[in-house]
């Protein structure tokens, strides 16, 4: 059994110029303001490991872990985090696992305490321009009154108001896992672990922000109140001609996402004789489902990148590593880095991704699909008899460039051929 109790304080301060507070360079669409605020966490905790059997036929192990968290913020109030874990043994060399556990992601100062402020987020007004592209219908949906459609002044430069910023109102998100798994130990060969583990994590009351476009398209479309209630036109029934005129696009819970997907691990352990060891390890991924839902969009990110889904998400990705450990020194190690291929979310089949009119385009630029990338590295270490280890090796030794894409180099390997070295002494 394990108890504890924390308190923590979080505070941001983020002081920008006055050239920024006062929107002063060409172009910055609005001013930027200060931030500034703190929150505090109060914690308790108990685990528990509880062994309900052990050692006898049938059961070489059955145990079961629990833990309960209450946190206390001082801004969205009380709330409980839980996890209870199975596990089964029936033999060495076989374990079965499964569990739940309930998590959650508090708001931070910025979500919670940036200043709401006005700027150009903004693109297209669907019913605004002497030929709307919207309906009568639509249109009455977002604001504008039948006898005021193909009437309300379109801004030349496409640029319309919207109203950003944190909201003090936020409550965690809230996030569901479930987990079950196997883990293979033969004791017929030894050094041999292999594992395999199912997982899927919903997390609700998602903290995020709908774009001011797609929000007045759906409200267009759906009559949704939550997204047309966003919607503040002015008395000419614009959205850009005074400040009477935005589109709200503030920090809200409002998403929900769903990942799905099974987990391998493999580690083997084989002897060289008097050479030593050779010791092998992969870690890799397969995605079953990456769903993004809220009151614009639903759409499953699997195998695809883009601007609504962000960065790759390929079906599958794994680290390789093989170490030799001679017996003289000398440490020699190989990893394979694998990402698979990913195609653009415009190519998807679902209304939410879809967007066929852009294809052509993706198509004829050749930018329509990532191809699965690899990375080599090479790392070697050897240990002196006074204790010195001198450390040298190349990261992405054939120099693979990442995708030219916006938002994407997080996702590869943006430095390019890494070489290293380094020298540790013990004393």
């Amino acid at each position: 059994m394990a108890v504890g109790a924390e308190y923590r304080e979080e505070s941001l301060r983020n002081m920008p110029d006055e050239v920024y507070l006062n929107a002063d360079a060409a172009g910055f669409g609005g001013p930027t303001p200060q931030v500034s605020g703190t929150l505090g966490v109060k914690e308790a905790f108990l685990e528990l490991l509880v062994p309900i059997v052990q050692d006898v036929r049938g059961s070489r192990d059955l145990s079961l872990e629990l833990g309960y968290r209450y946190s206390g913020y001082s801004t969205s109030g009380g709330v409980s985090t839980y996890k209870a874990q199975l596990s089964y043994a029936p033999t060495e060399s076989w374990r079965f696992r499964g569990g739940y556990n309930r998590a959650i992601r508090a708001a931070n100062v910025w979500e919670l305490y940036f200043p709401q402020s006005y700027g150009l987020g903004g693109g297209d007004d669907i019913c605004a321009g002497e030929n709307p592209t919207a309906t009568v219908e639509q249109c009455e949906r977002t604001g504008v009154p039948a006898h005021m459609y193909g009437l309300v002044p379109a801004n030349p430069a496409g640029q319309y108001n919207t109203l950003g910023g944190g909201n003090p109102l936020l409550t965690p998100e809230v996030a569901d896992t479930i987990t079950a798994g196997v883990v293979w130990t033969p004791q017929s060969i030894r050094g041999l672990s292999i594992t395999l583990d199912y997982y899927n994590i919903d997390i609700g009351d998602a903290i995020g922000s709908l774009g001011a476009d797609n929000t007045i398209q759906q409200c267009a479309l759906t009559g949704d109140p939550e997204l047309c209630d966003r919607i503040h036109r002015d008395a000419q029934y614009t959205l850009w001609l005074t400040r009477d005129g935005y589109t709200e696009v503030t920090y809200q819970n409002i998403g929900r996402t769903i990942s799905e997907g099974i987990d391998l691990n493999f580690n083997y352990l084989l002897g060289l004789g008097n050479s030593g060891y050779l010791a092998m390890d992969l870690m890799g991924t397969y995605l079953l489902q990456d769903r993004f839902t809220n009151p614009v969009v639903d759409s499953n990110c699997t195998g695809y990148f883009g601007y609504q889904c962000g960065g790759s998400q390929p079906l599958w990705r794994h680290r390789f590593r093989a170490t030799w450990e001679s017996n003289f020194r000398l440490n020699l190690s190989l990893a394979w880095r694998y990402l698979g291929g990913v195609d653009v979310d415009d190519s998807s089949p679902e209304p939410g991704l879809a967007n066929p009119e852009k294809m052509p385009v993706w198509e004829a630029s050749g930018a329509a699909t990532i191809p699965a990338y690899n990375w080599f590295d090479l790392a070697a270490s050897y240990t002196f008899r006074n204790g010195i280890k001198l450390s040298a090796g190349v990261n992405n030794i054939f120099d693979e460039e990442p995708p030219l894409y916006w938002g994407l180099y997080s996702f590869y390997d943006p430095l390019g051929r890494y070489i290293f070295s380094s020298v540790q002494f013990n004393f």
